[in-house]
């Protein structure tokens, strides 16, 4: 059972900053909801973008995290290779992470956008974390 405080967010974070692939490409710079001013490329933004909990007769039997993992950097090459190691590093994930029970990480959705004023290329990731626990 998750412990009070354990979100699914800081579990990808956990994974994401532990991924050998991930690190070798962004370093630490893994982020949540906005890249700090001055942060370098590439890197890393986390965002929520839904919660679920899926009940049965019980209650709550797990919650389903929708997180969108943005992958930030200066040319379309280096983005693509940022969320290749990503998706590798979340498809398929389960156990015990950062203390959350994680039944399941799924990969289910990805977009590019060239950020035309910043001349920087955008990778949107969607990862569905269904774990135990609620947020």
């Amino acid at each position: 059972m998750a412990t009070e405080g354990v979100t699914a967010r800081r579990a990808i974070w956990k994974r994401l900053t532990e991924d050998l692939g991930v690190t070798a490409l962004v370093g630490n710079r893994i982020y949540y909801q906005v890249r700090p001013d001055g942060a370098t490329y590439p890197c890393i933004v986390l965002n929520v973008i839904s919660v679920v909990p899926r009940r049965d007769l019980n209650g709550v039997a797990w919650t389903e995290t929708r997180i969108q993992v943005t992958v930030m950097a200066q040319t379309e090459s280096v983005a693509e290779a940022v969320a290749t190691a990503v998706r590798r590093a979340l498809e398929g994930l389960q156990g015990s992470v950062a203390g959350l029970d994680v039944i399941e990480a799924r990969v289910e959705a990805g977009v590019v956008i060239y950020q035309e004023d910043t001349r920087q290329t955008h990778h949107h990731v969607d990862v569905v974390v269904t774990h135990k626990g609620g947020v």
